[in-house]
């Protein structure tokens, strides 16, 4: 899936963050984008299917690739 496709996805499950909200995105990695907002929050947002994507802080993404560990 393009990064497009997955910021489409964002735009749909999540109009309350996107639109003019957000300053930029850009890739994150395979169906993953960095949505930074315009009062510089910035989330992540994986997109495999309707049923599987998660939605979380950059502090979130980065501790699940630490094993949840602080």
């Amino acid at each position: 899936m393009s990064h497009s496709e997955v910021y489409k996805w964002f735009e749909l499950y999540f109009p309350q963050y996107a639109g003019d909200k957000v300053e930029s995105w850009f890739q994150n990695g395979k169906n993953s984008i960095r949505i930074r907002q315009k009062n510089h929050q910035e989330f992540i947002f994986t997109f495999n299917n309707e049923g599987n994507w998660r939605f979380e802080t950059v502090e979130s993404f980065m501790n699940g690739l630490k094993g949840g560990k602080k």
